[in-house]
């Protein structure tokens, strides 16, 4: 096999790229700037739609013992919320410190994970596990010292409340100045015991000072969700439901981009990469990126960004997708039999933005609309509409959507909902209509 001259090709792409006066170094720059489908942002300037949410972190960090509780569906952005926030509000000397919950994590694992972070991460690995070189003991030395080696201290997950505290104490004490701590994905903790440990560590957090504080993140519709009916700790607690994007802060990050390179982009694209999206930027990221590397893939300049260059960026953005998103979809229509009937009822059910629709409407108002543009394709009834979207609430097809009673049906997860719009979308099947 020949190998790739990657400055060949890089050479060639030059030659025919539509941006003359972009350099590709810069374009790819442009690129890697403004397009994160893969990154979580931390930087207010990329940070579009959310300035209200970065106020209401900023004064409410003014507040004693105030901590922030940011929630609401998966893919809207809490973690880049965090991050933007935990960085303008933490001292430059250091980093904020983030901690990332798993299916196995406990109360314990979390908090020790907190105190773990001061350390060098070489340290801790070099040293074996949980040893970190911190000079000082804290909640038991690990092992006996062997001739001639410093002392050196083990973080043990703390059993009690007053042993979290300690560490959270610590971790004050050695970083003297503002110190953040985001701890995020919290619902993969389940346990309700370990909830409520949660809880009590966060009503204590202000008996501890104010030279710590915390970013808490999680997908929920309700705090309850994520710790539990504390009232104690919702005292504490200024909690940020984080909504979808609103269409104009979807197009402001094509804009953006456009801007940047100097290429101009038709109105009804960007409304058409909003509607798709959902109000999730994840979204428009991915065809957004995959939109200006096809113009500039173009034999001649492009002044504009056309519905090719549209069609390729649903085709990288549906291929690119989370492979979570793909599972899930496929799981839910690929079948031996009847696969299109199960595609069109989810693009029925994504017609919308309503979060819960009545089978009725979604038969009348979506799926007769979608039938009467497919060719080939036979309208089923409205008994058998009904048995498909029954079908897909199963485990068979993924539970990829839930029931409310009395008719309503609503996508178990939200951010799924884009998703089915691309695959829609790659058969001119246009879903969303109702955003503008």
């Amino acid at each position: 096999m020949v190998p790739l001259n990657v400055d060949l090709i890089r050479q060639r792409s030059w030659c025919l790229m539509s941006f003359p006066n972009v350099s590709e170094e810069m374009f790819r720059q442009i690129m890697s700037e403004n397009f994160t489908p893969s990154a979580t942002i931390k930087t207010p300037e990329r940070l579009f739609g959310r300035d209200a949410a970065l106020k209401t972190i900023d004064r409410t960090f003014s507040s004693q013992g105030r901590q922030i509780f940011i929630f609401g569906d998966r893919g809207v952005g809490k973690t880049s919320v965090a991050q933007t926030a935990a960085f303008l509000q933490n001292s430059s000397k250091y980093s904020p410190i983030y901690v990332v919950c798993n299916q196995g994590s406990t109360f314990g694992s979390v908090v020790k994970a907190i105190g773990d972070s001061l350390t060098d991460i070489r340290k801790r690995i070099e040293q074996g596990g949980t040893s970190s070189a911190y000079g000082a003991n804290l909640l038991g030395v690990g092992g006996s010292l062997k001739k001639g080696e410093a002392p050196r201290a083990t973080i043990n997950e703390p059993s009690t409340i007053n042993e979290a505290l300690d560490i959270i104490r610590y971790v004050q004490s050695v970083r003297a100045d503002k110190q953040v701590v985001i701890i995020d994905e919290m619902e993969r903790i389940t346990d309700v015991r370990e909830k409520e440990k949660f809880a009590e560590l966060i009503k204590n957090i202000p008996e501890v000072g104010d030279g710590i504080r915390f970013i808490f993140c999680g997908i929920a519709s309700t705090l309850n969700e994520l710790i539990g009916a504390h009232p104690s700790a919702g005292r504490v607690l200024e909690t940020i439901n984080l909504p979808k994007l609103h269409h104009n802060y979807l197009w402001d990050i094509i804009n953006h981009t456009a801007e940047k390179i100097g290429i101009a982009i038709d109105r009804e694209l960007l409304v058409r990469v909003g509607q798709i999206s959902d109000g999730f930027p994840h979204y428009v990221h991915l065809i957004g990126e995959s939109m200006f590397w096809s113009a500039f893939d173009d034999a001649s300049p492009a002044e504009s960004l056309q519905s090719k260059h549209y069609k390729d960026g649903i085709e990288g953005a549906i291929s690119r997708a989370e492979a979570t998103l793909k599972l899930q979809y496929e799981r839910a229509t690929m079948k031996t039999k009847n696969t299109e009937d199960y595609e069109e009822a989810l693009w029925s059910l994504a017609d919308t933005t309503s979060e819960r629709r009545q089978l009725t409407e979604i038969y009348e108002a979506s799926y007769k609309r979608i039938m009467s543009a497919r060719r080939g394709r036979q309208i089923l009834t409205r008994e058998k509409f009904n048995q498909r979207m029954l079908a897909l609430r199963k485990d068979g097809h993924g539970s990829v959507i839930i029931g409310y009673g009395s008719g309503w049906f609503g996508f178990r997860e939200n951010i799924i909902r884009g998703y089915v719009r691309l695959r829609a979308e790659r058969q001119n099947v246009a879903l969303g209509r109702d955003v503008r």
